[in-house]
């Protein structure tokens, strides 16, 4: 026979500890006291009741209570936990419930007959309203700590703030957000270093504490629980010291959802006094003031958001829309409508981007309206400029000064140090936010991306194999990606041919990535089968070209270009566009578009020309001097010129910096340094192949005055002759007819 199923209506009540449990009615109780249980954390109790206090396995407790069904170890984490904080709230405790490392669990009854629950304690106030009441409360059990602790600590405290348990029926993201919010609040202070809410994250339910701390590289771990009912909410909180387990401060919070804002506030001084801290940013009774049901829709769309779920935008546009409605001066909730609006244009195509661009920049901006301090406001009202404008530069760096302390923070810091041809400080931002948020992917696909582009593919290669070592596939999909940028098309292609193949969720990625090889190395006759998702602004990190046979029409031309948020929403498409353009004489139509309010790739006149524009530059200048705009053309070459020297001053230049520069300098009838940079580039791994160049070197109208030169030719036919030894290569390793 099989493992029995726990059914809840056929169990009879029983005792645990001086609790009684009603399994048919999943409810628990104590001295009146009674508490519903979620149907499956009332299972999980009676599996490990009935057994006790043998050890469960984690296999039999999902053969009981979920009849065997696959399920992720986050759902029997959550409900362990869950039982956990069950029985904290009695005194003393009716049950424990031991980890047996790689087993299962354990449930030790308690001793018997309980007392009330720790909330009905005589001492203990019901509701708190204000912040002030929570720090009075609070400064006894800070005391306390402090003298159990003894601690003389003078560096910043590492500390976890993990994602806070669901007691409540209904989605965790209420408990998640009250958490990320604790976390935020910790994380501007210079006393704590906090790891990154992504690792936090990504740790699962009921994690060890003390891999928690291994992983994180944190001694203080912070954990808690949420239990709403209405408009009241209750909040518990523990702090943990990693190395022995101690529980240095616990305690528990009740109030309204108008109070969550004290509540929080009042958990981090909590923590700041236990570990002997000082909150500094974030003093008693700066909390933000915001409607209580408006925070709690917050909240919710927040977790949708962190899920990454594209099926979940629409939800959280119409919650934080619901939450507006209820408080308008809520600056957050205006920047996570910008995001949310920005995630949901990305999902409906290129026309769908367009249409939500301006009301989702005039969110953004909204919210620094009525807060200029908050960060997620300022990079995405920068993403939403182009993020290589000057003005979003600026917005870009803002928003990383005011999270420097996250890992989030750092990465926007980079992407403004690489827009402003910065790039060895990105990449010393970039390895920062992996160090305060280690089990995060994203600064680790930054780093590859970032050392690929400027020609380091060693130290790329070794990102990838550290930061995606238990990933298999993505390393994979990692390493065919770097070896693209390198030049090594047949090295990428065949590690997409595998990957197409296999059961990983990178197949469809590579069957992407695999046919756009195909197409450039002319191994096959079929686009790929659906294009990138609409981006902002100019992708240069990308290995996904823009195909583009012949030019546009004009209504075309004009179409993509009817507006600010249409140009820069097809800015990669209109810089192969331009160039097709020129090519076939239509300069005159590029000048009334740069004369235009949209500007032409970014570019309006008067406008000064910083890196991100070289490109842009180049096109502009052809098409004026073609028109007889020459004096114009000069300025702006002369100014991409002295940009390019400065960046190169600053060291290492990406690869795509090498081409670009190359253009300028042809035009400006420096024909040695624009060869020397095209072959510069060859060496370093160039291929020309990023995904706004023409597939042909000579078609490009920035290189036209170097056509016949010696030297250009030269440079020209070691190009051609390595596409072609990838192409016989690639040819041979998947069994393709060259």
């Amino acid at each position: 026979m099989g493992i029995p199923r726990i059914n809840l209506a056929e169990t009879p009540d029983f005792d645990l500890g001086g609790l009684r449990v009603s399994p048919a009615r999943r409810q628990v109780s104590m001295s009146g006291e009674c508490r519903e249980l979620e149907p499956k954390v009332a299972q999980v109790l009676i599996a490990l009741a009935s057994a006790s206090p043998a050890v469960v396995s984690r296999d039999n407790l999902v053969e009981q209570c979920w009849d065997g069904r696959i399920v992720g170890d986050d759902a029997l984490n959550r409900c362990i936990l869950a039982l956990r904080h069950l029985a904290r709230e009695y005194s003393p405790e009716p049950f424990a419930i031991e980890t047996v490392p790689r087993v299962g669990y354990s449930l030790v009854a308690g001793p018997g007959e309980g007392t009330a629950p720790r909330q009905r304690r005589a001492n203990r106030p019901k509701v708190i309203a204000l912040a002030g009441v929570f720090a009075l409360m609070l400064a006894g059990a800070i005391l306390i700590s402090w003298m159990r602790s003894g601690s003389t600590e003078a560096a910043p405290a590492s500390i976890a703030v993990l994602p806070f348990r669901n007691l409540s029926a209904g989605d965790s993201y209420f408990a998640q957000g009250v958490s990320e919010e604790i976390l935020a609040t910790l994380s501007r202070e210079p006393q704590f270093r906090v790891a990154g809410r992504a690792s936090s994250t990504e740790l699962g339910t009921d994690p060890d504490v003390r891999d928690v701390a291994r992983r994180l590289k944190v001694d203080y771990v912070l954990e808690g629980s949420v239990r709403q009912q209405g408009n009241r909410v209750r909040v518990n909180a523990d702090l943990v010291r990693a190395s022995d387990r101690t529980r240095m401060w616990s305690d528990s919070y009740d109030g309204t959802l108008t109070d969550i804002f004290a509540i929080q506030s009042a958990i981090g001084q909590a923590v700041a006094g236990g570990l002997r801290r000082q909150l500094v940013h974030s003093a008693p009774g700066t909390a933000r003031v915001v409607n209580g049901d408006a925070y709690a829709l917050y909240l919710n769309a927040r977790g949708l958001l962190r899920s990454g779920m594209a099926s979940g935008n629409p939800d959280a546009i119409a919650l934080l829309n619901r939450a507006i409605a209820l408080d308008p001066n809520f600056a957050p909730a205006w920047a996570s409508l910008a995001q949310a609006l920005t995630l949901q244009g990305r999902a409906n195509g290129n026309e769908g981007m367009i249409a939500i661009v301006p009301q989702a920049r005039d969110d953004a901006r909204r919210a620094l309206q009525l807060d200029p301090n908050v960060g997620e406001a300022h990079a995405v009202l920068s993403e939403l400029l182009g993020s290589d404008s000057p003005e979003a530069i600026a917005e870009m760096a803002r928003a990383g000064e005011l999270a420097v302390r996250t890992g989030e923070g750092q990465l926007w810091r980079a992407r403004a140090l690489q827009a402003s041809a910065h790039w060895q400080e990105a990449t010393s931002a970039i390895q920062r936010a992996h160090d305060l948020d280690p089990s995060w992917s994203d600064p680790w696909r930054f780093l590859l991306d970032h050392k690929a582009l400027l020609g380091d593919r060693p130290a790329a290669e070794a990102a990838i194999r550290i930061g995606f070592a238990n990933d298999t596939g993505l390393q994979s999909f990692g390493l065919a990606r770097l070896a693209w940028f390198a030049g090594d098309f047949s090295e990428a292609a065949r590690r997409w041919s595998d990957l197409a193949k296999s059961e990983t969720p990178w197949a469809g990625p590579s069957k992407l990535s695999l046919q756009n090889a195909l197409y450039m190395l002319k191994l096959s006759k079929d686009l790929p089968s659906r294009p990138p998702r609409p981006s902002i602004g100019q992708q240069r990190s990308t290995p996904a070209n823009v195909w583009m046979a012949t030019a546009p029409s004009t209504a075309e031309w004009q179409k993509r270009n009817r507006s600010w948020a249409a140009e820069l929403v097809y800015r990669d498409e209109n810089v192969v566009a331009a160039k097709l353009m020129l090519n076939a004489d239509r300069a005159r139509e590029l000048v009334a578009t740069y004369d235009s309010p949209t500007g032409l790739l970014g570019l309006r006149p008067g406008q000064p020309v910083g890196t991100c524009f070289l490109q842009s530059a180049a096109i502009v200048a052809v098409a004026l001097r073609a028109v007889g705009r020459g004096e114009e053309a000069d300025t702006i070459l002369r100014q991409a010129d002295t940009a390019i020297r400065a960046a190169y001053a600053r060291g290492p230049v990406p690869l795509w910096l090498e081409d670009d520069a190359a253009g300028i300098w042809a035009l400006q009838g420096q024909s040695g340094m624009a060869a020397d940079a095209l072959d510069r580039a060859l060496r370093r791994g160039s291929a020309h192949a990023t995904r706004t160049d023409l597939p042909r070197l000579q078609d490009e109208p920035a290189l036209r005055p170097l056509r016949g030169d010696p030297r250009f030719e030269t440079v020209r036919a070691k190009y051609d002759a390595h596409f072609a030894k990838e192409r016989a290569e690639t040819a041979r390793a998947l069994h393709i007819k060259a």
